[in-house]
């Protein structure tokens, strides 16, 4: 795979060589550009997609599973609409009620559900690992699901993470909730979905039970065939340095292995933070997304102090109490995000000092949620809305924004799905 940029006829064309076939898509640009790829990402940012060269016709019909508001989704649109490919959102779920109806004005889905993912199949497996095997046939139960077997192409999950990620002190690898990773492949296999693009966390292949090499082991005799790795958004140019793992899989023929898909989107240098959200210094602060979360008086004079004294990290006399003997390992807690460097992994504290390194480079607060939505992946365009109620408080942006997969990295993944072609 190979990916160039050329500047045509008053527009910034991007080219990918996928197995022989070439695709191309454009941006506007006036002016030879310097920076193709920065310009290629502003014009994402400001709500521009890319227009294919060439328009295959063949809509891409995804569901999504643990969907959230859509950050997954935004990589799978991103993907399809290089390759020339229509996406059609056809299924999404997700237990969180309002994340569903964030997702579906925004990606116009034919069928929302805020039930557990468990009530969607009928499935059992025995043994785990090597020794997996499905009881019996998996079945679909979802009435409305039913109607779709055999008529989706994409499957995108992002099973819950909370129990595998390495903030989690309490059950991690051991959590009940890393078992949903399991009814990825169990849907999969029971609706006939030909392409399957799973996230999580990089430590989910540490988890106790497991269920990474359990659902490969099911996918596998199932007749898909896989490639699966890390993706680190900085790698890719991404002024941020999250990283995910992914496990892609196709029937008919192999997807393209990640490891070719991101050497050849790399870049020998990622974007700064500053690069990213310097030109949103300014905005009115009364609406939403630029909102400002009020700090204590001993959180402000520590931002302050950041700033006043040019320091990005605070000293241990600052800190609360239990910091203060030095015996902590959070160093970038209350941390300053340094100007010309990518942001460090979003959490769902970014707008709280003593949850990461999230105050301000600039200037002395924290992040704003537009801020974050960009970081995140998300174009200013994006309607962060629950129809017909007030805009959402800051707990649910904070949630919905910190937990999202950056489109760079939900691109790429698909990418590797679609490149071979489409799936019919």
């Amino acid at each position: 795979m190979k990916a160039t940029f050329d500047h045509r006829d008053g527009a910034l064309l991007r080219v990918l060589e996928v197995d022989g076939t070439t695709y191309g898509s454009t941006v506007p640009s006036s002016d030879a550009v310097v920076d193709p790829l920065g310009t290629w990402w502003r014009n994402y940012f400001t709500g521009i997609p890319p227009e294919p060269v060439n328009q295959a016709g063949t809509a891409i019909r995804t569901a999504e599973m643990f969907c959230g508001p859509g950050g997954f989704a935004l990589g799978a649109k991103q993907a399809c609409r290089e390759l020339g490919y229509k996406y059609q959102s056809r299924f999404a779920i997700d237990s969180d009620a309002e994340a569903t109806k964030v997702y579906d004005l925004n990606h116009d889905t034919e069928y929302l559900s805020a039930a557990s993912v468990t009530t969607l199949v009928d499935y059992k497996i025995k043994g785990s690992r090597a020794e997996a095997r499905m009881a019996y046939p998996p079945e679909i139960v979802d009435e409305r699901l039913i109607e779709m077997v055999g008529e989706i192409d994409l499957l995108l999950a992002g099973p819950p993470c909370q129990g595998h990620s390495n903030l989690n002190n309490h059950t991690r690898r051991s959590d009940s909730r890393n078992e949903l990773y399991l009814t990825v492949p169990a849907v999969a296999i029971a609706a006939q979905i030909p392409l399957v693009v799973i996230e999580n966390v990089t430590a989910v292949v540490h988890d106790h039970s497991g269920v990474v090499e359990t659902t490969k082991e099911l996918l596998s005799q199932a007749g898909y065939q896989l490639t699966d790795g890390v993706i680190k958004a900085d790698k890719l140019g991404w002024p941020q340095t999250r990283g995910r793992y992914f496990l892609v899989a196709r029937k008919g023929s192999a997807p393209i292995p990640l490891k070719e898909v991101t050497a050849a989107l790399a870049e020998s240098e990622a974007k700064s933070v500053c690069w990213a959200i310097d030109d949103l210094a300014g905005l009115k602060r009364d609406h939403e997304m630029n909102r400002r979360p009020k700090m204590s008086p001993e959180n402000m004079e520590r931002v302050s102090w950041l700033h006043d004294k040019g320091k990005f990290n605070l000293p241990d006399e600052l800190r609360p109490n239990c910091h203060k003997d030095g015996n902590h390992t959070y160093g970038a807690v209350y941390g300053r995000m340094k100007p010309d460097e990518p942001a460090p992994t979003l959490t769902t504290g970014f707008l709280t000092p003593g949850r990461g390194r999230f105050i301000h480079p600039r200037e002395p607060r924290m992040l704003t949620p537009r801020e974050a939505a960009r970081l995140q992946g998300f174009p200013d365009t994006y309607r962060w809305r629950i129809p017909e109620q007030e805009p959402p408080p800051s707990s649910l942006l904070t949630k919905w924004i910190g937990d999202a997969v950056p489109m760079p990295l939900g691109h790429a993944a698909v990418l590797s799905a679609l490149g071979p072609g489409p799936p019919r």
